[in-house]
């Protein structure tokens, strides 16, 4: 189920058949299990509720509007999909935005910190083995969370092989801050209208 969290829709079936306190007892060791299996930041809706066409239990009674509700919850949401699935696509879309952003300014500040002349070789490996320190300058200059940064050991790793293959930093094409401009207005308004077209103005739009 990892890498596929968005499209996972848990319901909690036949709630009505025990009490309210057994209920919470099963609710939160199934949201505990769920924990260990959907890495995911935030927790995952679980839809509680009894779902065949049958009155409810007489221990589920109690809740009877809880489930009404989780049932027109749940409902509301698989009639939605397709939209969310848009909207879903839209944020994949400025997440690539944005680390191609990182990546070019990571470059950027490695480029610049390449000497012009001698030491080049002696230099490019010193920006490889801390990494971190380049992150560091480009998180602080261009006030990028470091949440945006990618795994370092995969990227020194990539930019080693890089490296290794006869290819200098000093030769990174310099910086096009037109571009990068052109890149941040793209993310905070081209995309955002067009999520905003999807969701028709809808202020809790899926993550």
């Amino acid at each position: 189920l990892r890498g596929n969290e968005d499209k996972v829709r848990v319901v909690l079936n036949k709630a009505d058949q025990v009490s309210p306190q057994q209920l919470l007892r099963v609710h939160g060791a199934l949201m505990w299990s769920l924990g260990k299996v959907l890495r995911s930041p935030e927790a995952t809706r679980v839809y509680v509720s009894s779902f065949w066409n049958r009155p409810y239990a007489r221990g589920g009674e109690d809740s009877a509007r809880l489930f009404d509700q989780e049932r027109r919850d749940l409902f509301r949401d698989i009639r939605d999909i397709p939209k969310n699935a848009a909207v879903r696509r839209v944020g994949e879309m400025v997440k690539r935005a944005r680390t191609a952003k990182m990546h070019a300014l990571v470059c950027a500040c490695m480029r610049r910190m390449m000497p012009t002349i001698f030491g080049k070789d002696r230099k490019q490996a010193e920006l490889v083995a801390n990494l971190d320190i380049v992150f560091e300058a480009v998180s602080q200059e261009h006030s990028i969370p470091p949440g945006d940064f990618p795994d370092i050991t995969v990227y020194q790793e990539k930019l080693s092989r890089w490296t290794r293959a006869g290819k200098s930093l000093a030769s990174i094409p310099r910086l096009e801050r037109e571009l990068v401009a052109r890149l941040d207005h793209s993310i905070a308004v081209d995309l955002a209208e067009l999520a905003m077209s999807i969701t028709g103005g809808d202020d809790n739009p899926p993550a």
